[in-house]
């Protein structure tokens, strides 16, 4: 009988979990203002609006984003992957939408994109 009880317990939690992994993708992480990102944030995604004020694109393609909203500016990096399918005459001025997580670089805070779906440039 505790073998039953067992594989039923087994059962509900890997459903539990594959519910939980479902119902996630449906929600949005909150907006978080440029200047309130710091070193509280570390190694957690957020979610940032703002106008592109400053690129500047590396020898191997990757690009730094300078990502400005109210007088507060944060970088974002842009690995090559993503970097390569930007038109780079166009990103200057441009609004942007973004999630990626926050690292620290150098002792600098900057977020980190790291799927081409969490870029969106208006």
């Amino acid at each position: 009988m505790s073998d039953r009880l067992l594989y039923v317990a087994v059962l509900l939690s890997v459903f539990g979990l594959l519910l939980l992994v479902f119902i996630s993708t449906f929600f949005d992480l909150p907006y978080v203002r440029v200047g309130d990102v710091d070193s509280r944030f570390l190694e957690k995604n957020v979610h940032l609006k703002g106008v592109v004020s400053g690129v500047h694109q590396f020898k191997g393609g990757s690009i730094l984003l300078s990502v400005t909203q109210d007088n507060s500016t944060i970088d974002v990096y842009l690995p090559y992957s993503i970097a390569s399918t930007l038109n780079k005459t166009t990103v200057s001025g441009a609004s942007v939408d973004l999630i990626g997580v926050v690292q620290l670089y150098d002792g600098k805070v900057e977020v980190v994109v790291d799927k081409q779906e969490d870029l969106v440039l208006k």
